[in-house]
């Protein structure tokens, strides 16, 4: 019987499985490669938050400072009545300040609540208020017009002409401050800064009325100002370093020409920062950072456009 010859290339392969050691190399290379990756992404998203967190800081820096001058700017503006004897010209009454905050402004029931702090309450990081005061139009929100309003967008205060027979005014009286809250992050709960505004709608005779107080701009830590007068060698030029307090024991409110501004921004959010660098805050106070929290500070001057004689 002849057997038959099967071509070596024609033969059948075997299926040869992988061995330990060849198992063992390609867990550890994909581990590895998994570490890698994933290290990777990590750091690339730390470091998205972190210059988002900037950005955030610098966005409401700049925003406050922004909403601040804009009515400071308006302070003692008075509407022209022209039913009213005599000339007209604005307020004394434009601007007026706390350099270490009102007594309970997020909690406001009566002017009491607006009465300045003589010192920094314990546990409480300083801050000083500001209050602005302008006359605006009637409040009107329909068709395409929206004007009249105070820092919450409610209606002004109606004030009776004086004397009887002139037109009302809409008076604004508006108290910039920081307020704290607890914010709720992807990293857990946190304490952080708000500008917040407080509106006094008392009227002339005293009636009892109804104070609202919010929270405008979040992540603003602390707040600052100083008030320029009139230099008493040249009365065009200002001098500054004038505090809340001098200005009130002084009855000085009325010569304030200007406002240097400082707001001292914080990070929300966990943010990457240099730990070995000093920050300083809106009052020449120095310290370093905690891990993961940035600060920014940012200063303006504004100018009172409304100004009496000195």
């Amino acid at each position: 019987m002849r057997s038959i010859q099967v071509p070596q290339g024609s033969r059948p392969k075997q299926n040869l499985g992988l061995t330990l050691i060849e198992l063992m190399v390609g867990l550890v290379i994909g581990l590895v490669l998994a570490i890698v990756a994933s290290s990777t992404y990590l750091y690339s998203k730390q470091a998205f938050n972190a210059v988002s967190e900037n950005s955030q800081m610098e966005e409401n820096g700049r925003f406050a400072l922004n909403l601040l001058a804009r009515n400071i700017q308006s302070a003692g503006y008075v509407s022209i009545d022209p039913k009213a004897n005599g000339p007209q010209g604005p307020s004394d009454l434009k601007i007026r300040g706390c350099d270490f905050g009102m007594t309970n402004p997020k909690s406001a029931t009566s002017t009491a609540d607006l009465a300045c702090l003589t010192s920094t309450p314990a546990g409480t990081t300083r801050s000083a208020s500001i209050g602005v005061y302008y006359d605006t139009d009637a409040y009107d929100t329909s068709g395409a017009k929206f004007q009249g309003f105070d820092c919450l967008g409610n209606a002004p205060v109606t004030v009776p002409s004086n004397p009887a027979g002139g037109s009302p005014t809409y008076e604004v009286r508006s108290y910039f401050f920081i307020s704290t809250a607890t914010a709720q992050t992807p990293y857990g709960t946190t304490t952080m800064g708000q500008l917040s505004c407080v509106t006094d709608p008392t009227t002339a005779a005293g009636a009892t009325a109804t104070f609202q107080a919010q929270p405008l701009i979040p992540g603003v830590h602390q707040m600052a100002a100083t008030y320029l007068t009139p230099s008493a060698i040249d009365k065009n030029a200002a001098q500054g370093g004038n505090t809340a307090t001098a200005l009130e024991t002084a009855g000085t409110w009325s010569q304030v020409v200007a406002v240097e501004l400082c707001v001292l921004t914080k990070s929300i959010q966990p943010s990457g920062n240099d730990t070995a660098t000093q920050v300083t805050d809106c009052y020449g106070n120095s310290f370093t950072p905690p891990p993961s929290q940035s600060f920014r500070r940012f200063t303006s001057i504004v100018n009172l456009r409304n100004r009496t004689p000195a």
